[in-house]
């Protein structure tokens, strides 16, 4: 799998045009009071062309891969090329001019893991603050972070092009490489104000063609992730005889526990704590004393994991050198 840009929302001057962009396009779809016009480009997938011929501005807006190739699975640096290319010469105007309002570049990545799994088992670092944003009826398969630069979004994109493509389009991404029978996570950064990137300078399209910006992308894309947290597990014990309903309740609680920042000694002392706050007359010093033993032994059974199974590092890592 290779890195893409997929949604953008871009706009440019036709000054030296005049108006002749204008018969290019179909009746407009609205016309609003703000002097802008809504006008669609027809391909594998609509792509909306906004018009403004008082302020000569033209905005295009959408989904270049679905544009072009009908599916956002996989899309490659020479397939933007000629995407653009052609609509620059279908409107006569210098497309790859446009300043960047918003676009989204992004990896997929093979696991052997559910990506529902994946997704479900990452949060946001406390201080990054990112705000999640989550819809109950995605099930854990979709969810997005968000911040005022940038929206971080990780979904299960093998169930996406079930659920969005018919069986004609689903022969066709799977030429593209798509197996229905692995797992496919897509991890993608839409930049709300690309301008951040730049120092407060507008992007234009031409830049992300530039292979100095790519790389700067590049290292965005796995710089943005490192901003989440994967959790981190206890090792599971192998023996049955060491999975009591106590030592499930421990694992559990303990998990919990490291991935809200808690490690496990601090575990330990809190739940003394606890034992020590019941009151003398429900539980005696020689009581209190003989849970404590039971917590110790408890605790001490468990093992933190060195490395995140859920991290997802290693495999951005690999998609974005795959080029």
């Amino acid at each position: 799998m290779n890195s893409m840009i997929d949604y953008i929302k871009a706009t440019t001057s036709f000054r030296d045009k005049g108006t002749n962009i204008i018969p290019h396009l179909c009746n407009p779809d609205a016309v609003f009071s703000s002097g802008w016009e809504k006008y669609y480009l027809e391909g594998c997938e609509k792509l909306v062309v906004w018009v403004n011929p008082s302020l000569q501005l033209l905005r295009l807006e959408g989904s270049i891969p679905y544009y072009w190739q009908g599916h956002n699975f996989s899309f490659s640096k020479g397939s933007f090329l000629e995407a653009i290319n052609y609509i620059s010469s279908y409107l006569n105007v210098d497309i790859w001019k446009a300043q960047l309002q918003v676009f989204e570049y992004g990896v997929i990545v093979e696991s052997s893991m559910k990506p529902k799994d994946i997704i479900l088992h990452h949060s946001a670092i406390p201080h990054e603050k990112l705000l999640l944003n989550e819809n109950q009826k995605d099930r854990g398969n979709y969810r997005n972070w968000k911040d005022g630069n940038v929206q971080l979004k990780m979904y299960d994109a093998g169930r996406n092009i079930i659920y969005k493509q018919g069986l004609d389009r689903r022969q066709i991404i799977h030429e593209s490489g798509w197996n229905d029978s692995e797992e496919y996570l897509k991890w993608e950064i839409k930049y709300l104000k690309p301008e951040f990137l730049n120092r407060g300078v507008a992007l234009c399209l031409y830049h992300l063609m530039n292979k100095g910006w790519i790389n700067v992308l590049k290292n965005d894309v796995l710089n943005q992730y490192k901003r989440l947290l994967p959790m981190k597990s206890i090792i599971i014990p192998s023996d049955k005889k060491d999975l009591s309903a106590a030592d499930i309740l421990a694992l559990t609680f303990a998990e919990q526990s490291i991935n809200s920042g808690m490690p496990l000694d601090s575990l330990k002392k809190m739940l003394y704590s606890r034992i020590n706050s019941i009151p003398d007359e429900v539980l005696t010093s020689a009581d209190k004393a003989a849970r404590k033993r039971q917590v110790k032994i408890l605790l001490e059974k468990l093992k933190e994991s060195p490395e995140s199974q859920w991290d997802l590092s290693e495999h951005i890592q690999k998609a974005l050198d795959s080029e």
